[in-house]
C-alpha cells in the first residue's frame, strides 16, 4: 500500500477512535440508569455494535479458522477483563494513574512482546518516540493523581489493566500477522465474545436491574451507538494498518493522538480549562511522533 494510503488509514483511525473516546464520556455524563451498569451495558451495546457493523462490512461472510476463533474467543474474555478492570479501578483509586498505566500496557507489552517472539528491533529514533511518548501520557494525565482516598484492591486493578490492554494489542497483532486474510472473523469473534461475556456479567450482578439499565435516556443511546459506530470502523482500520505498520509504533501513535485530540474536544465542546500540563503534554505527544515518523 503506498505511504499516502497508509497516512490517510492512519489518520481516519485516529480520528474514529478519538470519536469513540469522546461519545463514551459523553455516554457516561448523560446516562441515566443504576451508576454500576453503566460500564456493562456501554460493553454489551459497544461490542454488539462493533460485531455487527464488521459482519456487514465483510458482506456477512464469517468463516474462521479454528485459530482464529481461539484467539478471538480469547481476547473477548481479555476486553472484558479490561472493561471490568476500568469499573473497579476508577471507583477505587484516581482515574489519572490508571489510564497512565493502561496507556503503559498497550505500548510496553506489545513491544517485549513483538521483539521476545517475533524477533521486531526498534531504532535509536524509534525507542526515543516511544520513551517520549510515554512521558507525554505521564504529564498530560498527572495532574490528576491523588492517592489519599485510594481504596483496597486498586493497585490490583489498575496491575491487571496494564495487562488486559498489552494483551489485547499482542493477540490483534498476532492473528493479522499469521491469519491477515481473517482479519474481519478476528473483529467480530472479539467483540461478539466480548458482548456476551459482558451481558452475562450484567445479568449476574444487576439481576432484576438488568433490563432496567437499558433504560438511559436518548441522548445516552445516540452517544452509545455513536461511541460503537466510531469504534468499529477505527478497529476496521487498525487491523489493516497492523499489516503495514508494528503494532508497538502503531499503538504509540494512535493512543498520543488520541489523547492530544480528546483533550482538544473537551477544551472546545466541554470547555475544560486547558492547563500548562495538558500544553506540555500535547507538545511532547508532537515530537514523539516526528522522532517515530522519521
Amino acid at each position: 500500500m503506498p505511504a499516502f494510503f497508509i497516512f490517510l488509514l492512519t489518520a481516519l483511525c485516529i480520528t474514529c477512535y478519538t470519536g469513540q473516546t469522546f461519545f463514551n464520556k459523553m455516554f457516561s455524563v448523560h446516562y441515566k440508569g443504576p451508576a454500576a451498569a453503566a460500564t456493562p451495558v456501554y460493553a454489551v451495546l459497544y461490542g454488539a455494535l462493533v460485531s455487527a457493523v464488521t459482519l456487514s462490512l465483510a458482506q456477512f461472510q464469517l468463516a474462521p479458522s479454528r485459530e482464529t476463533v481461539l484467539l478471538g474467543c480469547i481476547n473477548g474474555v481479555v476486553l472484558f477483563l479490561y472493561n471490568l478492570g476500568m469499573i473497579h479501578a476508577s471507583r477505587t483509586g484516581p482515574y489519572a494513574f490508571q489510564s497512565i498505566v493502561m496507556l503503559f500496557g498497550s505500548i510496553v507489552v506489545c513491544l517485549l512482546f513483538s521483539a521476545a517472539y517475533w524477533g521486531d528491533h526498534l531504532t535509536f529514533l524509534q525507542m526515543a518516540g516511544i520513551a517520549v511518548m510515554l512521558a507525554a501520557f505521564v504529564v498530560l494525565n498527572g495532574g490528576g493523581i491523588d492517592f489519599r482516598n485510594v481504596k483496597k484492591g486498586y493497585f490490583l486493578w489498575v496491575i491487571s489493566l496494564f495487562f488486559t490492554n498489552g494483551i489485547y494489542g499482542v493477540l490483534m497483532d498476532a492473528q493479522q500477522r499469521m491469519y491477515v486474510q481473517e482479519r474481519n472473523d478476528m473483529i467480530i469473534l472479539t467483540f461478539f465474545s466480548s458482548s456476551v461475556v459482558s451481558l452475562l456479567y450484567l445479568l449476574i450482578t444487576q439481576r432484576a436491574r438488568s433490563l432496567p439499565s437499558f433504560r438511559m435516556g436518548k441522548a445516552a443511546w445516540g452517544f452509545a451507538v455513536g461511541s460503537g459506530l466510531c469504534a468499529a470502523f477505527a478497529v476496521y482500520t487498525l487491523m489493516i494498518l497492523l499489516a503495514y505498520i508494528p503494532s508497538y509504533i502503531l499503538y504509540t501513535i494512535c493512543n498520543g493522538s488520541i489523547l492530544v485530540l480528546s483533550a482538544i474536544l473537551c477544551r472546545i465542546v466541554l470547555k475544560e480549562e486547558m492547563t500548562k500540563m495538558t500544553v506540555a503534554g500535547i507538545v511532547l505527544s508532537a515530537i514523539s511522533m516526528i522522532l517515530l515518523s522519521i
